[in-house]
C-alpha cells in the first residue's frame, strides 16, 4: 500500500498536530486523488483544531486548500485526467 505524509488531530484541542505516514486514499467513483504540492491550513482549520466543531470522527486531517497533481481518478470522473495540475 502506498503511503503519504499527513498532519492530523486525534481529538479537539490537540496541539501540536500529529505528523506522520498515512494511508494513500482511494477515489470513489466521482472523486479524484490529488498528490499535494502545497496545502494551506487556514482560520477555519484552527477553529476545528481548537474546538472540534463540525467533526464527528477522528483522526481528522486538516487543510482545506491544496495545489498539486491528479494522481488517480474515479470511474465516473470525466473532467480531470491523471497528471493534470489542479488547485482545490
Amino acid at each position: 500500500m502506498s503511503l503519504n505524509q499527513a498532519a492530523w488531530i486525534n481529538s479537539a484541542g490537540q496541539k501540536p498536530l500529529t505528523v506522520g505516514a498515512a494511508p494513500m486514499p482511494k477515489p470513489g467513483p466521482k472523486d479524484i486523488v490529488i498528490k499535494n504540492a502545497a496545502v494551506a491550513i487556514n482560520p477555519v482549520d484552527w477553529k476545528i483544531q481548537d474546538h472540534g466543531r463540525y467533526l464527528s470522527t477522528y483522526p481528522f486531517i486538516l487543510g482545506e486548500d491544496a495545489a498539486g497533481v491528479v494522481e488517480e481518478v474515479g470511474s465516473e470522473v470525466t473532467r480531470f485526467k491523471k497528471g493534470q495540475r489542479v488547485i482545490a
